[in-house]
């Protein structure tokens, strides 16, 4: 019988790759023999993509081939339960909306495809979860369940079992869009200023609102503000949102060699504010608005209460003899709910804490721990360029928790926390904190030298 060039290159081409064990470092010699080595065995997937609206092909869209059973088990943002549930492919369309991966392993593979403005199948698996719901240690329920499943049957599926070419063309849909501007309250363009936008959870159970994802999480490019303080959101499915603006301050300095960058915060501050749809900074006071499929939105704009906005500092003391504690970390929160608001950490360079862009209004101050501490310079890595030394920091004694009341109506400064001393649950979860500490320092450092 004559062999076939094309088979017999096939041939040559499993013989000459490597085995599993092989690739990972094993030896020749400590391989299995030929007769019981496992041959990997690999299909082709092509197909093209188009666009729902247009019937056009979908040019630089990506392809993924994600094994079936990474999202039947998993979040969609690629969590998994611990186990291996397979190889996930991407490649990007040509021009005329083709595709094709040349080597996938056997298996079975939802075929998915993202393109900027098109609803993404990710996000309506979010939505089918009602959220994150992993991430806050919670188990999807049963409509979450029926949900997703609905969701998985309109992705479509192949089954790579040969080495036989499978085709599969993908179309996707437009999806709606939001734009608008963000502006302070002087009228000068909030530039730079992360925007998202949340949708209501149609499971509706605890939280009612979740973030919109249009990819999984660990893809996510954040949408920001351009030069006149414009955005724009694509490819959202048909629903209920409302825009969310985030402003962060934070204030580091940073040395930066021709080798090498390195940055120090001055005072362990990274303060944010959030304002939703209605110029407001409590979710449950936002505006919603709903979106159709293929829908633009224009004019949800919003405006950053600049004049209103204010900045809270102070120190930690010990209410037993009044001196001050240069170590600790005062959370502020919503005095109605008791949502939370900020943080701030005092640190060696700045034992006080500072709250920035703290809206007018009445809220709770407190600390959950604090302590005297010493800080102890350690040995820095070489550099080129001068920087503060490092240091690590020793507790030496810890504070119990206190929480005070505060009305904000403008800039506060000298605000005092008294720390008391910690009570004997306290006292005994410091204790082995401390020895937890000492235990990491020891086995950093087991010679004892000084470092």
């Amino acid at each position: 019988m004559k062999t076939s060039p094309a088979l017999l290159g096939l041939v040559f081409l499993i013989l000459a790759s490597p085995s599993p064990r092989q690739a990972e470092g094993q030896s020749p010699s400590e391989a299995p023999n030929a007769s019981s080595a496992k041959i990997p065995a690999y299909g082709v997937v092509s197909g093209h993509v188009y666009l729902g609206d247009t019937k056009s092909p979908a040019r630089n869209a990506t392809v993924y081939l994600q094994p079936t059973m990474s999202l039947r088990e998993s979040g969609p943002s690629g969590r998994s339960n611990g186990e291996d549930s397979g190889l996930s492919i991407s490649i990007e369309t040509a021009f005329d909306g083709s595709y094709s991966f040349p080597l996938v392993p056997y298996g079975s593979y939802y075929v998915t495809a993202l393109q900027a403005g098109y609803v993404s199948p990710y996000t309506r698996l979010s939505i089918a979860d009602g959220g994150s719901l992993s991430e806050a240690g919670e188990s999807p329920g049963p409509e979450q369940k029926a949900a997703r499943k609905r969701v998985l049957k309109s992705i479509p599926e192949v089954d790579v079992q040969s080495i036989l070419p499978v085709n599969i063309d993908v179309v996707l849909e437009r999806g709606g869009a939001i734009n608008g501007t963000v502006s302070y309250d002087d009228g000068t363009p909030a530039t730079g200023v992360q925007v998202s936008a949340l949708i209501q959870n149609p499971q509706a159970g605890k939280e009612p609102w979740i973030p919109f994802e249009s990819v999984p999480a660990h893809m996510w490019d954040r949408i920001v503000t351009d030069d006149r303080g414009s955005y724009r959101i694509s490819g959202l499915p048909a629903g209920k949102y409302i825009v969310v603006v985030k402003l962060s301050s934070m204030r580091s300095i940073r040395y930066i060699s021709s080798h090498s960058t390195s940055s120090t915060g001055d005072n362990g501050t990274t303060s944010s504010l959030t304002i939703f749809s209605g110029n407001t900074p409590r979710l449950k006071d936002a505006s919603s608005f709903s979106i159709a499929l293929g829908e633009e939105r224009s004019g949800e704009d919003i405006q950053i209460p600049m004049s209103k906005l204010h900045t809270v500092s102070g120190n930690f003391v010990s209410a037993l003899d009044g001196h001050m504690v240069n170590a600790g970390m005062a959370v502020l929160s919503n005095a109605d709910d008791k949502s939370f608001v900020s943080e701030a950490n005092a640190t060696k360079d700045n034992p006080g804490f500072t709250f920035y862009l703290v809206c007018e209004g009445d809220y709770i101050l407190s600390s959950s721990m604090s302590a005297d501490v010493d800080f102890v310079e350690v040995a820095a890595s070489n550099s080129d360029v001068p920087m503060p030394p490092p240091y690590e920091s020793r507790p030496r004694h810890f504070y119990g928790a206190v929480s005070i009341p505060i009305h904000v109506g403008g800039d506060m400064h000298d605000v005092t926390i008294a720390v008391p001393e910690p009570n004997a649950k306290e006292a005994q979860m410091f204790k082995a904190m401390q020895q937890q500490m000492e235990q990491q320092q020891q086995q950093q450092n087991p010679s004892g030298a000084p470092r």
